[in-house]
Protein backbone atom coordinates (compact mmCIF):
# COMPACT_ATOMS: atom_id res chain seq x y z
CA UNK A 1 0.00 0.00 0.00
CA UNK A 2 1.22 3.41 -0.45
CA UNK A 3 1.89 5.91 2.22
CA UNK A 4 -0.85 8.27 1.05
CA UNK A 5 -3.47 5.50 1.75
CA UNK A 6 -2.20 4.22 5.07
CA UNK A 7 -1.89 7.88 6.11
CA UNK A 8 -5.77 8.62 4.86
CA UNK A 9 -6.91 4.94 6.90
CA UNK A 10 -5.20 6.34 10.13
CA UNK A 11 -6.55 9.63 10.23
CA UNK A 12 -9.94 7.66 9.69
CA UNK A 13 -9.41 5.74 12.30
CA UNK A 14 -8.53 8.25 14.93
CA UNK A 15 -11.27 10.50 14.05
CA UNK A 16 -13.70 7.64 14.36
CA UNK A 17 -11.99 6.67 17.66
CA UNK A 18 -12.60 10.53 18.78
CA UNK A 19 -15.93 10.69 17.74
CA UNK A 20 -16.95 7.76 19.81
CA UNK A 21 -14.94 8.73 23.04
CA UNK A 22 -16.96 11.91 22.77
CA UNK A 23 -20.14 10.27 22.26
CA UNK A 24 -19.71 8.31 25.10
CA UNK A 25 -18.64 10.76 27.59
CA UNK A 26 -21.51 13.42 26.40
CA UNK A 27 -23.98 10.21 27.01
CA UNK A 28 -22.33 9.08 29.98
CA UNK A 29 -22.48 12.71 32.21
CA UNK A 30 -25.82 13.97 30.29
CA UNK A 31 -28.15 10.82 30.67
CA UNK A 32 -31.91 10.80 33.13
CA UNK A 33 -32.02 7.87 34.68
CA UNK A 34 -34.84 6.13 34.01
CA UNK A 35 -36.11 8.71 31.48
CA UNK A 36 -34.33 7.65 27.92
CA UNK A 37 -33.41 11.62 27.49
CA UNK A 38 -30.15 12.83 26.96
CA UNK A 39 -29.62 16.29 28.76
CA UNK A 40 -28.48 19.23 27.27
CA UNK A 41 -28.15 22.44 28.96
CA UNK A 42 -28.73 23.49 32.90
CA UNK A 43 -29.81 20.14 34.12
CA UNK A 44 -26.80 19.56 35.90
CA UNK A 45 -25.73 18.95 39.40
CA UNK A 46 -25.78 21.93 41.53
CA UNK A 47 -25.72 25.75 40.55
CA UNK A 48 -24.89 24.41 37.58
CA UNK A 49 -28.90 23.49 37.26
CA UNK A 50 -29.52 27.01 37.36
CA UNK A 51 -26.62 29.29 35.70
CA UNK A 52 -29.25 29.89 32.92
CA UNK A 53 -31.13 32.10 35.29
CA UNK A 54 -30.69 35.62 34.08
CA UNK A 55 -33.54 37.39 34.02
CA UNK A 56 -37.04 37.55 36.04
CA UNK A 57 -38.97 35.66 33.42
CA UNK A 58 -36.14 32.71 33.74
CA UNK A 59 -36.85 32.69 37.22
CA UNK A 60 -40.60 32.49 36.86
CA UNK A 61 -40.30 29.83 34.33
CA UNK A 62 -38.32 27.73 37.07
CA UNK A 63 -40.77 28.69 39.81
CA UNK A 64 -43.79 27.26 37.63
CA UNK A 65 -41.94 23.96 36.06
CA UNK A 66 -40.89 23.33 40.27
CA UNK A 67 -44.25 24.33 41.46
CA UNK A 68 -46.02 22.07 39.10
CA UNK A 69 -45.68 19.27 41.62
CA UNK A 70 -47.82 20.71 43.88
CA UNK A 71 -50.45 22.11 41.75
CA UNK A 72 -53.68 20.15 40.03
CA UNK A 73 -56.08 21.18 37.81
CA UNK A 74 -58.98 19.57 36.70
CA UNK A 75 -58.91 22.02 33.35
CA UNK A 76 -55.72 21.73 33.03
CA UNK A 77 -55.41 17.94 33.08
CA UNK A 78 -58.83 18.14 30.40
CA UNK A 79 -56.88 20.38 28.04
CA UNK A 80 -53.50 18.17 28.22
CA UNK A 81 -54.64 15.14 28.63
CA UNK A 82 -58.16 14.53 27.69
CA UNK A 83 -58.86 15.05 31.87
CA UNK A 84 -57.42 11.36 31.86
CA UNK A 85 -55.01 9.81 34.45
CA UNK A 86 -54.43 10.57 38.10
CA UNK A 87 -52.43 13.91 38.39
CA UNK A 88 -52.25 17.17 36.29
CA UNK A 89 -49.81 16.82 33.83
CA UNK A 90 -46.83 19.27 33.22
CA UNK A 91 -47.10 22.37 31.07
CA UNK A 92 -46.63 22.13 27.33
CA UNK A 93 -43.07 23.25 25.56
CA UNK A 94 -45.56 25.20 23.13
CA UNK A 95 -46.51 27.50 25.52
CA UNK A 96 -42.87 28.12 26.44
CA UNK A 97 -41.52 25.51 29.15
CA UNK A 98 -39.20 22.75 29.48
CA UNK A 99 -39.90 19.28 29.19
CA UNK A 100 -40.99 17.61 32.37
CA UNK A 101 -38.01 15.56 32.53
CA UNK A 102 -35.72 18.58 32.78
CA UNK A 103 -38.11 19.95 35.75
CA UNK A 104 -36.48 20.81 39.00
CA UNK A 105 -38.27 19.42 41.69
CA UNK A 106 -39.61 22.01 44.57
CA UNK A 107 -36.68 21.19 47.56
CA UNK A 108 -34.97 23.01 49.82
CA UNK A 109 -31.79 23.00 47.76
CA UNK A 110 -33.47 24.11 44.73
CA UNK A 111 -35.14 27.01 46.36
CA UNK A 112 -32.13 28.16 47.95
CA UNK A 113 -30.60 28.54 44.28
CA UNK A 114 -33.49 30.17 42.87
CA UNK A 115 -33.33 32.49 46.13
CA UNK A 116 -29.74 33.15 45.38
CA UNK A 117 -30.43 34.35 41.45
CA UNK A 118 -33.75 36.25 43.06
CA UNK A 119 -31.42 38.55 44.93
CA UNK A 120 -28.82 39.08 42.37
CA UNK A 121 -32.16 40.60 39.66
CA UNK A 122 -31.45 43.61 41.20
CA UNK A 123 -35.39 44.19 41.58
CA UNK A 124 -37.03 46.35 43.19
CA UNK A 125 -37.30 46.06 46.91
CA UNK A 126 -41.22 45.23 47.06
CA UNK A 127 -40.79 42.99 44.01
CA UNK A 128 -38.21 41.20 45.80
CA UNK A 129 -39.65 41.10 49.18
CA UNK A 130 -42.77 39.08 47.36
CA UNK A 131 -39.95 36.17 45.95
CA UNK A 132 -37.99 35.99 48.85
CA UNK A 133 -41.45 35.85 51.00
CA UNK A 134 -42.79 33.44 49.33
CA UNK A 135 -39.63 31.51 48.97
CA UNK A 136 -39.14 31.54 52.55
CA UNK A 137 -42.69 29.95 53.50
CA UNK A 138 -41.71 27.08 50.75
CA UNK A 139 -38.25 25.97 52.54
CA UNK A 140 -39.67 25.42 55.52
CA UNK A 141 -42.77 23.14 54.11
CA UNK A 142 -45.72 26.42 53.87
CA UNK A 143 -46.97 25.95 50.65
CA UNK A 144 -50.36 27.41 51.45
CA UNK A 145 -49.41 30.27 49.03
CA UNK A 146 -48.16 27.99 45.81
CA UNK A 147 -51.35 27.96 43.95
CA UNK A 148 -51.79 31.95 44.27
CA UNK A 149 -47.68 32.63 43.23
CA UNK A 150 -48.32 29.70 40.47
CA UNK A 151 -51.27 31.18 38.53
CA UNK A 152 -50.21 34.44 39.10
CA UNK A 153 -46.35 33.58 37.26
CA UNK A 154 -48.29 31.67 34.30
CA UNK A 155 -50.23 34.50 33.64
CA UNK A 156 -47.21 36.83 33.73
CA UNK A 157 -44.76 34.05 32.20
CA UNK A 158 -46.04 32.13 29.68
CA UNK A 159 -46.93 32.25 25.90
CA UNK A 160 -50.57 32.08 25.04
CA UNK A 161 -50.29 32.25 21.13
CA UNK A 162 -50.46 28.71 21.20
CA UNK A 163 -52.87 28.17 23.57
CA UNK A 164 -55.27 30.62 24.87
CA UNK A 165 -57.38 28.46 26.17
CA UNK A 166 -54.75 27.79 29.18
CA UNK A 167 -55.02 31.52 30.02
CA UNK A 168 -58.45 30.67 31.20
CA UNK A 169 -57.50 28.19 33.70
CA UNK A 170 -59.12 29.17 36.97
CA UNK A 171 -59.52 25.79 39.02
CA UNK A 172 -55.99 25.35 40.31
CA UNK A 173 -55.87 24.01 43.46
CA UNK A 174 -52.68 22.33 45.57
CA UNK A 175 -52.00 18.57 44.68
CA UNK A 176 -52.57 15.68 47.28
CA UNK A 177 -49.51 13.76 48.72
CA UNK A 178 -50.96 10.88 46.12
CA UNK A 179 -50.99 13.48 43.59
CA UNK A 180 -47.78 15.31 43.60
CA UNK A 181 -46.26 11.33 43.63
CA UNK A 182 -47.82 10.46 40.90
CA UNK A 183 -46.44 13.38 39.05
CA UNK A 184 -42.47 12.91 39.84
CA UNK A 185 -42.95 9.35 39.36
CA UNK A 186 -44.28 9.75 36.02
CA UNK A 187 -41.78 12.14 34.93
CA UNK A 188 -39.06 10.09 36.96
CA UNK A 189 -38.36 13.45 39.09
CA UNK A 190 -38.34 11.65 42.33
CA UNK A 191 -35.47 11.70 44.91
CA UNK A 192 -34.26 13.12 41.00
CA UNK A 193 -32.05 15.37 43.38
CA UNK A 194 -31.76 14.45 46.89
Amino acid sequence: MNKGLIKKITLSMIGILIFCIGSYTFVKFNYIEGSNQVLSGPEKAGWERFEYLSNLDDVNKEIIQMTSQKIESDQLKELIKGGKGSFTPAYLNTLGFDLAPYYRTLTVENIEYVEEYVKKLGLDRDKEDYYLSFLEEWKVGDYSRVVEVHKKLFQEYASFTNGREFKEIDDYRLATAEEENAFLDYYSLNNKEE
